[in-house]
């Protein structure tokens, strides 16, 4: 089963005419209910071989819940295509792909994940799981919020590639996670963050006093961590309970903090590159602890 919404545009920006991409949805299920090869691929990432076999012979059709979510999804296509360009304005002078696959799915994954520069991702049953009805107030706005995101790691695995960033140590892959899911997260982040005058509220607040030393621990031990003792150590950087990413979430909210001042801090702070976080890290923390975190290499220069 396909459903398309699959178009290209063409709008000014910045005096430069810049493409749309196709957006195309598609299902991830057979008219059995059985997962397609691409929603396995898709899953692959979360499962080990065992769980895809078994994936592999289920026969799960979409629930009628389900398939709200499915029909809200397909509902906000159109309003996605348009935001586009507005996403990809941090990342200066990277070709968009002409065709991202927006694919729905009901077992194995997470509620919205990005498997590859040309896919965007999105588990009905977990949706339905975590958030409740499609129809329940808020749900479309964060739908949005949730595909800002995911657009958000396309572009960015594409300026990854064509800026050559290559991830040596595990410190290096802790700052890239907390560069790209703290700038997902930051196209993420609902209204309870910000005051009405777009500064940070106390609830941001909160947690960041909460965050921010683990942020410098972690960061701190990783520096000289082997890959071994470097999982547990990564664990929770942008996986698990929004308010508990001790990695994302505080990068997000600094940038937040810079767009607050300057519309086109994003792209600054992209192409500073994973080392970058450092940078914004020591804006932002008490003196106490930017004292503490990892020093830069001589020779990072993004």
């Amino acid at each position: 089963m396909l459903t398309l919404l699959s178009f290209v545009t063409l709008r000014a920006d910045n005096h430069r005419a810049v493409q749309l991409p196709h957006l195309v949805l598609h299902l991830g299920q057979d008219p059995d209910g059985r997962p397609t090869e691409q929603w396995l691929d898709a899953v692959r990432h979360f499962n080990d071989d065992e769980a895809i076999r078994a994936f592999a012979a289920t026969h799960q059709a979409l629930t009628p819940e389900q398939t709200d979510w499915f029909n809200l999804i397909s509902s906000r296509l159109g309003d996605w295509q348009s935001r586009t360009a507005e996403l990809a304005r941090p990342f200066a002078d990277i070709q968009p792909p002409s065709s991202v696959d927006v694919l729905l799915g009901n077992i194995g994954g997470e509620d919205a994940f990005n498997p590859s520069d040309k896919l965007i991702a999105f588990d009905l049953g977990r949706l339905q799981a975590v958030y409740g009805p499609a129809r329940d107030p808020g749900n479309a706005d964060r739908i949005d919020r949730f595909f800002a995101h995911e657009y958000t790691h396309v572009l960015h695995k594409i300026w990854r590639r064509d800026r050559g960033i290559t991830i040596e140590s595990p410190l290096e892959q802790a700052l890239w996670g907390c560069l790209t899911e703290g700038l997902g997260n930051y196209r993420s982040l609902s209204g309870r963050w910000h005051r009405a005058d777009g500064r940070l509220s106390e609830h941001a607040e909160a947690v960041l006093a909460r965050l921010s030393p683990i942020l410098v621990e972690r960061l701190a031990a990783l520096r000289t961590a082997t890959d071994r003792e470097a999982a547990p150590l990564m664990r929770g950087l942008s996986m698990g309970p929004f308010e508990d990413k001790w990695g994302a979430l505080p990068v997000a909210l600094w940038l937040s903090e810079e767009v607050r001042r300057d519309d086109d801090a994003l792209g600054r702070w992209v192409e500073r590159g994973p080392w970058g976080v450092l940078d914004l890290a020591a804006i932002y923390l008490p003196p106490d602890l930017a004292t503490k975190l990892p020093p830069k290499p001589n020779n990072s220069d993004e």
